[in-house]
Order: structure tokens, then C-alpha cells, then sequence
């Protein structure tokens, strides 16, 4: 409440839901028949309310081509509506990720599942990803929904929600930990073939598959160091690293976390579900393109564990959320609202605690609230010395790209014309906290298993 009333600075420039700009500026293009992968989209991004079409400010689009069809859909409707739809089909999306989260951990009672709802409405991906208009909600809704229908063996449930996961395949790739059993291959597959013959003829058939592996990677390229992607690579980068020793540390930890989940599957013997949930902890050191909003895919693996986990694991659950569940680069960007910040990341905290907790809080339960203040004593007088930029409004007045650059290339230069380019420490500091969290998040579920085993063998009878 004090976050949202006494701590509430006041709104960021731009549109409301301002990464949908890109979204519908697409789907408008592919109506046309235009290239909605290059610059074609600002001549529709510049007419949007809120944007400034003084000067570029191209936001280009980077989805899959299966993901046109609905945005060309949506562009049917006045930006304004098409704004309202989309927010409330992502609305819809965070309510099944955390209904579909409860579910899977057997939650009980109402006073839980009001702490679940609470805690995705105050959880900074969850909120920030909602402002932004982001489709990583689609995705983590689609990746908890798959989760619950393949645990029911409800095919084609599990089906759509794949597909719907598939909206930002980054994130979706967790999914691969849970395919073992044959029901859950068989709706991977389908889903699989399904996204792959929409993406053919959406994309423009099989050169135009071609083509968005190109824009991919040239994307891919244009934002590996910049200061809003989550990535080992990207902070080594602001560590100071140069651009070939940072990349290899990115390959390093993609393969180091992509080892580790088999082997530690294996070895402490996690059913589907644990071993899916471990894979959404490592996911962020597995990817190359994560942002702040993609962390809402740890929702899942926090909210079964703040039902299910008890004593050391629940403990080492609380830490890692309390790491999480905080914005903490835009304790640098946006230096007014950090109170609003921290007061938001309290009540998350706080959620977190009274999910799964008794009639009265444990120590274990305060795990959470203290970690987030010890954190934010750290990182909110590092923010303020060290202040970072934000897009749009740091880019130059009048600003203009190079009129021969492509779509990738111009984010390029906006990047570094914004100043999100530059080598410093303290955001890469700041950058590093979840990605502990998450060290911590995967800590806590095989901890979580090994005390069910425990718990089971004691439970036995003696012959």
C-alpha cells in the first residue's frame, strides 16, 4: 500500500505498456506486408500516443513469427484498445502462472492462496513485465500451465500451454528438463509442429525461417552488453572485461549451468517437476538474451517451494526470493522511486513469508523481508552513486541513425548513444544480486527434495 500511494513518484515517460509498441507496430507491418523484423515499424511506432516521433526511438521487434498472426490481429484495433486486450491477456497469464504454481505444490487454505496473489502483484518481474506490455508473461503463464496439465495428464491443456510458452522461446527452453514421459514429448511435439507450420507461413516460408535466425543473431549481437540484459556475459562486460573475454565467460556459464542441471538431476534423484523447477533457476546463466521481466519464470519455482519447503530449504527459498523479487538496476535508473522500490520488494517478501507458513511466523519465514533489506542497504547507496541511463530518454535531442543501418543496428546505436554501453562496476553489481538469488533458488529445491526423501524414510515402518 505505501509503494503504491505515499512512495509513488511520478510515471516514466512513454507509452503505457511501451514494449506492445513494438508488438502491434509488427503486427500492422505484417498486415501490410511489410518487413516487421525491420525499420519499416517506426514509421507505425512514431504515430503510437506517447511516443516521441521527433526524433528515432525505434523499438524493433525481435518475436517469433508464430506470435504475428495475434499481433496482427491486435493490430486491427486502435493502439488504445489493442493496449487494454493485450494487458488483460497478460493479466490472465500472471493469474495462471500463480494458480497453476499453487496447484502443483497442493496449496491449502485461503490465507494461502490471497499470499499468492499477493505476492505476484507486488514481485517486480511480475510488475514491471504487466507496465512494459511484456510477452515473457505469456510465456511464464504458458510454462506453469504446462506444468500443471502435464502433471494431470491433461494433453491438450498441456498442448496450448506449450505453445503459448513458446511466445519467448528464451524462456521456454526450462520446458526441456520436464520432457520425461511419453504424454509430455508426444504435446511437445505436437506443439512443436504446430508453432513450426505457423511459423512457416507467418514468417514467409522457409527463407524467411532463414531470415529471423539472421535478425536473431544480429540482434543478439547488438544488445549482448548492454546494461539491460541479466546476463554473466553482459556483466562481465560492465566488470570491465573485453568483448571476447565476456563472451566467454557467457559460453562458460551457459555450458557450466547446462552440466550442472543434468548431473545434479541425476544425482539427487529430482522427479519432472523438480528437476523443471531446477532448470528455471539456471535458466538465466543458460541464455543469451535475458531482462529484468524474464525473472518471472522464478515465480514458479518460488511460490511451490514458500509452500512445500521446510526448515534449511525453506530458509535458503526466502533468501533467493528476497535476492529476486526486487528490481535492483532501477534502483540506478530511476533514483526518485526508490522507496516505492524497496516498500514494493517488502510486500513480496512478506507474501513469500506467509505462503506455506504456520499460524505464526517461523525464523525461517523472515528469511525472505531480511535479505531484501540487507540487500537493499547495499545496493540503494551504490544505486545513487552510480545512476543509470534509460531508453529513450537518455538518447541525445534530435537524435538520428545512420539512414543505411538495419533495424539491430540502430538499437545498436541507440543503446550506446543512451549511454547503456558503458563499463561500470556498480550495475553489474546490482545485475549480479538475482542472478545469487537464483545460485540460491536452485540450492533450495534440491534441498526441498532431499528432505521429502528424508521425510519419507523415517515415515516408513520398521519391519
Amino acid at each position: 500500500m505505501l509503494a503504491a500511494t505515499l512512495f509513488r513518484p511520478p510515471p516514466a515517460s512513454g507509452p503505457f505498456a511501451r514494449d506492445f509498441e513494438a508488438y502491434y507496430a509488427a503486427g500492422a507491418a505484417w498486415d501490410r506486408g511489410l518487413d516487421p523484423w525491420s525499420r519499416a515499424i517506426w514509421n507505425i511506432e512514431r504515430t503510437l500516443p506517447g511516443v516521441d516521433g521527433a526524433h528515432d526511438e525505434l523499438l524493433p521487434f525481435v518475436g517469433p513469427a508464430a506470435a504475428l498472426p495475434l499481433f496482427g490481429l491486435l493490430a486491427h484495433e486502435p493502439q488504445p484498445v489493442a493496449v487494454r486486450i493485450w494487458t488483460a491477456l497478460l493479466a490472465g497469464a500472471l493469474l495462471t502462472l500463480i494458480l497453476a504454481s499453487l496447484s502443483l505444490a497442493r496449496a491449502r487454505g485461503l490465507r494461502t492462496w490471497c499470499a499468492g496473489l499477493l505476492l505476484v502483484a507486488a514481485a517486480a518481474p511480475a510488475t514491471s513485465g504487466l507496465a512494459l506490455g511484456q510477452a515473457a508473461l505469456l510465456a511464464a503463464g504458458g510454462i506453469a500451465g504446462a506444468l500443471l496439465a502435464l502433471e494431470r495428464r491433461a494433453f491438450l491443456a498441456a498442448t496450448v500451454a506449450l505453445l503459448c510458452s513458446a511466445v519467448q522461446p528464451n524462456l521456454a527452453l526450462a520446458l526441456l528438463a520436464r520432457l520425461r514421459d511419453r504424454r509430455a514429448l508426444v504435446a511437445a511435439v505436437l506443439a512443436a509442429a504446430l508453432f513450426a507450420a505457423v511459423t512457416f507461413v507467418a514468417g514467409g516460408g522457409a527463407r524467411g525461417v532463414g531470415d529471423y535466425a539472421r535478425v536473431l543473431s544480429e540482434h543478439g549481437g547488438a544488445e549482448r552488453f548492454d546494461a539491460i540484459q541479466f546476463t554473466p556475459a553482459a556483466i562481465a562486460w560492465s566488470f570491465g572485461a573485453a568483448a571476447q573475454s565476456a563472451s566467454a565467460v557467457g559460453a562458460f556459464a551457459a555450458l557450466f549451468a547446462l552440466a550442472a542441471v543434468v548431473a545434479v538431476t541425476l544425482r539427487a534423484r529430482l522427479n519432472a517437476r523438480d528437476g523443471t523447477l531446477l532448470a528455471l533457476a539456471a535458466l538465466p546463466f543458460a541464455v543469451p538474451f535475458f531482462h529484468e521481466h524474464d525473472f518471472v519464470v522464478e515465480l514458479i519455482p518460488l511460490t511451490i517451494l514458500a509452500v512445500v519447503a521446510h526448515g534449511h530449504a525453506r530458509a535458503a527459498a526466502g533468501i533467493a526470493a528476497g535476492l529476486i523479487l526486487v528490481d535492483w538496476l532501477t534502483l540506478a535508473q530511476r533514483v526518485p522511486a526508490q522507496p516505492e522500490i524497496v516498500f514494493q520488494g517488502l510486500a513480496a517478501a512478506f507474501a513469500f513469508a506467509a505462503l506455506g507458513a504456520g499460524s505464526r511466523l517461523r525464523r525461517a519465514d523472515l528469511a525472505a523481508p531480511i535479505t531484501l533489506l540487507v540487500a537493499a542497504a547495499l545496493a540503494v547507496p551504490l544505486a545513487r552513486a552510480f545512476p543509470a541511463p534509460t531508453w529513450p530518454d537518455a538518447l541525445p535531442p534530435g537524435y538520428r541513425a545512420p539512414p543505411a543501418a538495419t533495424a539491430a543496428e540502430v538499437w545498436a546505436d541507440e543503446q550506446r548513444a543512451s549511454g547503456l554501453l558503458a563499463q561500470t562496476p556498480a550495475w553489474g553489481v546490482l545485475r549480479s544480486i538475482p542472478l545469487a538469488g537464483c545460485i540460491v533458488l536452485g540450492v533450495a529445491v534440491v534441498a526441498s527434495r532431499r528432505r521429502a526423501f528424508a521425510t519419507r524414510r523415517e515415515a516408513r515402518p520398521s519391519a
